[in-house]
């Protein structure tokens, strides 16, 4: 059996710096993949089965989502895959328990999840019933998607957020590559944008984190390993800044608990929230902070070997490496003119070290910095 990845992603920060360097300096070049008009998402798996890290984009613009397979170190034009609408948020997972990563794509304007089952190729069908409506409303405003595991069964489920309704909605597979909805959309309490799934309370089960817009707070929802969600008790949690933007989930404070990480809209800053081990989050030390630009979603990686998670974030017209220090403080390391939102990291070339990408809108093309040429 061919082995597969999926790639999480999860970051780390609290109290953001400069080192001597200042604002950071650029590396060498990163590799340019071109893709389709307005690529707005990337994400990395292994497509084929070969046990190399393809990626793929969604392509706003031209409707489709991009298929880059790695051979021999580079990465090669797959078959594009037509959406029939814009894309605006990607996900790989398995939703059909055969071992190869399907497609799970939503639109910004559209209440409509596009499923498109994997064949181990690289090639993407059509999932039976897709694409499925998870908000049926006149004007639908997705700012939600993220994929797991909700009920034990060995298939990914889908979780979508809509900002407008102030709700999540969760579809669980049947495990043929097909998702219906669990219930009607569960109220979060604020409009929402980009949650995370995590384990927060260490049953083994997951949980739902949802920054609410609209507020200062951060909703945890506890799952019930059947795709069912009630609100952690004193949630929501408070960062003391408006507009938390969204989520992503990490141990922070290395004590076996996922914490929380938010940046907020229209400003530089960042929240971290600590977790009890139960769910139940309380500020860091220093938070909320400043990054020293708006980012919107990044990831977390030991980028340069010293045991301590470093942060790559995008945002503002940059891509921002920050060296971690194993306490929670960055410092900025290095910095890239991209114009994307969404940072990535993964093993990207099979030599056991971090690389990072982005989406490039200016120049349509996934930009690829390896490990090798890293800089940090």
């Amino acid at each position: 059996m061919a082995r597969h990845w999926s790639i999480a992603f999860v970051v780390i920060a609290i109290a953001c710096t400069r080192g001597p360097e200042g604002p950071g300096r650029s590396g060498p070049p990163p590799l340019v993949l071109p893709v389709g008009a307005l690529p707005v998402d990337l994400a990395a798996g292994d497509l084929d089965g070969d046990g190399a890290l393809d990626l793929v984009s969604a392509d706003s613009r031209d409707r489709v989502i991009s298929i880059r397979l790695q051979r021999g170190g580079s990465w090669v034009a797959g078959e594009p895959v037509a959406i029939g609408f814009e894309p605006h948020l990607i996900a790989l997972a398995d939703l059909d328990g055969d071992h190869d990563l399907d497609l799970v794509a939503t639109s910004h304007d559209s209440g409509a999840v596009v499923v498109k089952l994997g064949d181990g190729t690289g090639r993407f069908t059509d999932a039976p019933g897709s694409p499925v409506t998870a908000f049926a409303v006149e004007r639908p405003h997705n700012h939600g998607l993220a994929v797991g595991d909700l009920n034990g069964d060995g298939s990914a489920d889908i979780v979508v957020a809509d900002q407008t309704q102030r709700a999540v909605a969760v579809l669980l597979a049947d495990g043929r590559g097909g998702v219906a909805l669990a219930g009607p959309p569960i109220a979060a309490g604020g409009e929402v944008y980009p949650p995370a799934l995590g384990d927060l309370d260490g049953d083994g089960r997951l949980d739902l984190v949802v920054p609410l817009l609209s507020t200062d707070g951060i909703a945890v929802m506890l799952g019930d390993g059947a795709g069912r969600f009630t609100p952690a008790a004193g949630s929501p949690y408070h960062t003391g800044r408006a507009r938390p933007y969204s989520i992503t989930l990490a141990d922070l404070d290395h004590d076996g608990a996922l914490d929380v990480f938010a940046p907020h809209d229209d400003t530089n800053d960042i929240s971290v929230l600590l977790n009890d081990g139960h769910g139940a989050l309380r500020p860091a030390p220093g938070s909320p902070a400043s990054a020293g630009l708006r980012l919107w979603r990044a990831s977390a990686a030991d980028v340069d070997g010293d045991g301590a998670l470093d942060m790559i974030g995008a945002g503002s017209g940059s891509l921002i490496v920050f060296r971690g220090d194993g306490r929670g403080g960055l410092t900025v390391v290095r910095r890239e003119p991209v114009d994307g939102w969404t940072a990535i990291t993964a093993d990207l070339d099979g030599d056991g070290r971090p690389d990072f990408a982005t989406a490039d809108q200016r120049t349509n093309a996934l930009l690829v910095w390896l490990s090798r040429n890293a800089g940090t």
